[in-house]
């Protein structure tokens, strides 16, 4: 049964790209999500697949962490194609966006159920792949190039993951996902030693995280997708990188034998190098798809800020704000889909005004940046409390990660809030289309009402997620 979230959409949609069925793509979603969410009642919670020479072997396992991302994936993804149908109804390439949307998706369960390194890997090339043509679906010379930048990014990136996975394996212990590390990993290795190669790991791919240094690929391949492939490049692939990073530091290494090492310093460092610039981009930036890309690139660090600060609290906050990002992220791009679509405007300049006669769809992308910014009753608040407390039990390095968090904070109100202020108060010269405004659909409410509902209950997913990160740490 635990193959099924995975070869179900992969085999559908390398079926409907080769025109052997109909993509069915809310239909097929809509099972992989169900079963992602029963899986964890009705299989085992390892299931080995294949084995090959020098003790590799492909193995899928079910955890608190795989069914965390699974059920996150799969919501998103679902609300998203509901979206699409309407988004592509009249683009004659629909098929096979869908097709492709749909393996990127058994990718993705592929990546979440990964038991070991090697089978992580070969689902996270698969996935990269996948996606390659929902970025150059529109065909223009300018997607194409951006295509070109993005897998050439992503395959590097995951080449470099690769180097880190093959010294792990020559150790002889294996690599198998273990809650708290390789059991007796410590032994056969230094700490400085097993530090450098999770720097080259996260480093690697970090890459798909938008991590600085190889972030650039974000700002090229996000403004020119079509809204919907934005949407999930943004709020859920992403996270590919952090489930690796999640992966390498909690079941692979163990916290304690980094902990307080240099490369741990290393990796907060880019982390906050990467929110400030990412901020500081973005509230430069005038195209409105760019300037959700740099937010990406910002918000995501959050999550690896909070991973590398290595305690509970800090953790609980950095799986939280997974949660929070993909909401509101989400909802932004599709906002972003929306806005263009009706209007053309692509900058944010050529916002203003638009409030007026756009009143729910601006609603929304409202309550998307406020949840970035971190204002109460927010997922985006709940988070990133959670956070500034993780980091405040690690000294200097907190001190320096709550500031650089409170002026990112300060940054993102002035790149995002600003937009709906202008949109709704201020009286434009004149509008420069008259927009034939159709009421939001289901998908952007449901981005809105989640991060509301978690920002005002959050005791809906703390428990599981406080549960989870007392097995990891």
């Amino acid at each position: 049964m635990l193959i099924l979230p995975i070869f179900l959409p992969l085999l559908w949609g390398l079926g409907a790209a080769l025109h052997w069925v109909k993509p069915r793509v809310v239909t097929i979603t809509a099972i992989t999500a169900v079963s992602a969410v029963v899986m964890p009642f009705l299989t085992p919670s390892s299931l080995p697949i294949a084995s090959f020479p020098f003790d590799l072997s492909l193995t899928l396992t079910l955890d608190g962490l795989s069914i965390l991302f699974t059920v996150l994936i799969t919501v998103v993804w679902l609300f998203v194609a509901v979206y699409a149908t309407a988004y592509f109804k009249h683009d004659d390439q629909q098929e096979r966006f869908f097709a492709f949307y749909l393996m990127a998706l058994g990718s993705l369960m592929g990546l979440c159920y990964a038991g070991n390194l090697i089978t992580f890997y070969l689902f996270f090339e698969l996935m990269s792949l996948s996606l390659l043509p929902t970025v150059v679906h529109d065909g223009t010379p300018e997607c194409l190039a951006a295509g070109r930048k993005y897998i050439y990014y992503s395959i590097g990136g995951a080449l470099l993951g690769l180097l880190a996975i093959f010294y792990v394996y020559s150790l002889g212990l294996g690599g198998t996902f273990t809650a708290g590390g390789i059991a007796g990993l410590g032994d056969v290795v230094s700490q400085e030693t097993m530090g450098w190669f999770l720097l080259v790991y996260v480093i690697g791919f970090g890459c798909k995280a938008g991590l600085f240094p190889l972030h650039g690929w974000l700002k090229t391949a996000h403004p020119l997708a079509p809204a919907p492939a934005s949407a999930v490049l943004s709020g859920i692939t992403t996270k590919a990188g952090i489930l690796a990073m999640l992966r390498g530091v909690y079941y692979i290494v163990g916290a304690e034998l980094i902990a307080g090492s240099l490369v741990q310093h290393i990796i907060l460092g880019l982390s906050l190098v990467t929110i400030l610039l990412g901020s500081t981009l973005a509230y430069k930036e005038n195209v409105l798809k760019t300037r959700l890309a740099y937010s990406t690139v910002s918000q995501v660090s959050y999550v690896i800020f909070g991973i590398f600060l290595l305690n509970p609290t800090a953790l609980t906050g950095a799986l939280l704000h997974v949660i929070a990002h993909a909401m509101a992220k989400n909802g932004l791009f599709l906002f972003a889909g929306t806005v263009i679509h009706e209007t053309g405007c692509k900058t944010v300049d050529a916002l203003v005004g638009y409030g007026a006669t756009m009143k729910k769809t601006f609603t929304l992308f409202l309550v998307a940046s406020l949840s970035l910014v971190g204002v109460p009753a927010t997922a985006g608040f709940v988070s990133k409390w959670y956070l500034v407390t993780g980091a405040l039990e690690l000294g200097t390095w907190g001190l320096i990660g709550v500031s650089v968090i409170l002026i990112s904070a300060l940054l993102t109100a002035g790149y995002l809030l600003t937009i709906a202020v202008k949109a709704f108060f201020v009286e434009p010269a004149q509008l420069q289309t008259t927009p034939i405004h159709v009421e939001p659909r289901l998908t952007p409410w449901f981005f809105a009402i989640a991060t509301i509902t978690i920002g005002t209950v959050p005791q809906l997913v703390l428990p599981w997620i406080e549960a989870l990160v007392h097995t990891m740490i």
